[in-house]
Order: structure tokens, then sequence, then C-alpha cells
């Protein structure tokens, strides 16, 4: 689905979705209204034609600096040469409309990005959330691997097929692991990709040989399941990355193991994750929130897509870039 159609609704029509009617002409242009005094009442402190700023508004304003560049403002001359900025900014903006560039592609489609940046502040963060205990209990237990879990270990292994009773093959095994040993030790401990290489050219275990012998993160528990607990006990002794084992008998054949890293367990209760787990279901309801409240302005508003006609337009991947003729159209971002 093409979002610019949906974009162009939301900047223009999105107050009538949240209650509130917009200032338009008969063509659905929405009219803002840039003045000053959009509220009325107070002394003006600076006039002119057809606004004012008043002291009220001048006291919001600092009140809103910190401190310190408040400070800037005590003197009244200081004072005075704020408030004339203020004054010719506004001077300016009154020119541009009278020059007409209300209409010019750029300020169009900045003023169409800021509406539907500040209507998607208003929905995602602005809107209260509430996460309930009951809630954070059952995102606890559904994520609980996250917060609780043994210590997992990446190793790299290169394998030998040797059964256990079948001693001319194990004897030629042991002669092949010891020298691939050697070859390990003789790389320097960090040089994964060089041990990488040695499990592609020489491992006969078709699950992690293309995958330069890499057996992802596991914990004992599942190496010794997988691959033995012979495997499972060396892989313990190996405490620095890059260390080697010696060669590993198991009763499938010879193991040499590299450690690749390690990850320290975890055991984390509720009340340690719980502002953690709020936040993340507090982004998650946020999210689908934004998305039925998109659902629901497409249907208020017949949001449509001509296949055909979309199809047919064509897309010329090795024509010349032309000059932009404007900005290019903003799309609704992920929340």
């Amino acid at each position: 689905m093409s979002l610019s159609p949906r974009l162009l609704t939301l900047a223009l029509l999105a107050p009538a979705a949240c209650g509130k009617a917009p200032a338009e002409t008969p063509s659905g242009q929405a009219v803002m209204d840039l003045r000053h005094t959009r509220q009325p009442g107070g002394r003006a402190v600076a006039r002119w034609s057809g606004d004012e700023v008043t002291a009220q508004e001048l006291a919001r304003r600092f009140q809103e600096m910190s401190p310190a560049l408040r400070e800037r403002y005590v003197e009244p001359g200081a004072r005075r040469d704020y408030v004339e900025s203020l004054a010719r900014f506004d001077l300016l903006v009154r020119e541009a409309l009278a020059q007409g560039l209300q209409d010019d592609p750029e300020v169009v489609e900045a003023t169409r990005r800021a509406l539907v940046g500040r209507l998607m502040r208003s929905r995602l963060e602005e809107a209260p959330v509430t996460i309930t205990d009951a809630e954070l209990e059952h995102a606890y237990a559904a994520r609980r691997e996250d917060f609780v879990r043994p210590e997992l270990m990446r190793l790299s292994h290169v394998f030998l097929a040797a059964p256990r009773g079948d001693a001319p093959r194990e004897a030629t095994a042991l002669g092949e692991a010891q020298a691939l040993l050697s070859q390990a030790r003789a790389l320097p401990p960090n040089d994964f990709a060089g041990f990488g290489q040695l499990a592609r050219e020489h491992s006969q275990e078709p699950r992690t040989a293309p995958l330069d012998g890499d057996l992802r993160y596991l914990s004992l528990e599942a190496l010794s399941r997988e691959y033995g607990p012979e495997v499972a006990h060396a892989a313990r002794a190996l405490t620095d990355e890059g260390a080697l084992s010696d060669v590993v008998r198991t009763d499938r054949g010879l193991h040499v193991l590299k450690l690749r890293a390690r990850q320290p367990a975890l055991d984390l209760s509720l009340d340690d994750v719980r502002e953690e787990l709020r936040v993340r279901l507090e982004g998650e309801k946020r999210t689908r929130a934004w998305a039925d409240y998109l659902a629901r302005v497409e249907k208020q508003l017949s949001l449509a897509v001509d296949l055909d006609a979309l199809a047919q337009v064509p897309v010329d991947v090795q024509a010349p870039m032309r000059k932009p003729t404007g900005p290019m159209p903003g799309t609704v971002p992920a929340p």
C-alpha cells in the first residue's frame, strides 16, 4: 500500500478523527492561524498590523527558559532586543505569506511532516497507557528465558568421525586430530577465521563445517546432550576467549574445541526487571494503538489504492535522475 495518500489524509483531516474540526475551505485545504493573538487577552508589549505580543506571553516564554538563559533578559535593553526579534520574525512570516510562499512545495511538505509528527507524538507519547501487575507477570513468564538462563558458551570445533571401538579408524583420526590441533595452536588466539578455515576444510560434522565449525551459543547441558558429556567437560575448562582444548574423545569421534565467547548466567526476578518490562509493554501497547488508529482513519476517510493503475506507473531504473521538482513526499514513519 502506498503511504503518501495516507500522509495527506492525516495531515489535512486528522483533527476530525480526533474530534476537533479544523477550519477548512470548500476545497479541503486546512486554514492555520499563525498569529500570537490566537489566545486573546493581556497587555501588549509590542504591536504590528493585525497582531501583538503580550506581557503574559512574554512572561511565559521567560519561565520556559533555563535560569542561566533567563538571566540574559534581566536588563530592559536585552528584553527589548528579544521582543523586537520575536516581532521581526513574525513580520517576515507575514511577508512570506504576502508573497505566497505558503504554497511553495517545500513549505507545504515541511508543514505536512510537522503535522504528522505532532499527531504521532500525541497518539504515541502523550496518550496514557496502563500496565497491570497481571500483564507484567504474564510478560515475565513468556520471556523468562531472557531473564533466567544458565551460562552459555559459544564454541567452534573441528570434528573427525571415529566411532568408539573401531581401533584402526580411531588411530588414524587421532593422528589427524593431533596434527590439526598443532595447526590451531600455531594461530593467534583471536584468529577465529583461521580456525574456521581448518573446520571448513577438515571437519566431518556436516551441520557445522559450513559455518566454520561454529556451534553457536549453548549451555553446558545442551553441549552434553548434543555432543557428549566429554565435550561439556572440556568446554567448562576453557576460560579465556580463543583458548583451545586438547583432542576430546566422544563415542562418535574426536573434537578440537576453540572458545569464542561466554555469556554469564542470568537469574533476574520479576522485581529486578519490572520497570524494563513496563517500558517494553507500554511501547508495544502504543504501537498497537497507533496501528489501530491508522486503520480507523483509513476506513473513516475511505482510503483506496487502484492496483491496476499503480501497476502501470513506469519505473525505469536505467533512466538518468531528473532535477527534483520539489521535496520527496513524506510517509508514515514506524512508531
